[in-house]
């Protein structure tokens, strides 16, 4: 968390707001800061989800394989169903 802060004082006191300064549009400087708070943003949520995937990935793994197990089965049973309906022993 500290490293987080002095990265975003840093970016707030030195480099956003003299950043566009020379093209003559001052409002540009608060884009910029914008935008990397947006890019540290994405790769904090990314690290999070990573960290979240090495503590429950293999439960949300096991589950999701679960369910489609029990999908598998479903649609299999019902193909059966279907091709039994159709089967007639009057031809044997």
């Amino acid at each position: 968390m500290k490293k987080e802060m002095l990265i975003i004082i840093a970016l707030f006191l030195g480099v956003s707001f003299k950043s566009y300064a020379g093209t003559g549009n001052t409002n540009d400087g608060l884009n910029f800061f914008l935008v990397i708070i947006g890019l540290l943003l994405i790769i904090l949520g990314l690290l999070y989800v990573v960290d979240y995937l090495q503590k429950n990935g293999k439960t949300m793994i096991y589950k999701a394989m679960s369910f489609l197990d029990k999908k598998i089965t479903l649609l299999s049973k019902y193909l059966n169903k279907v091709k039994f309906e159709y089967f007639d022993l009057s031809y044997f």
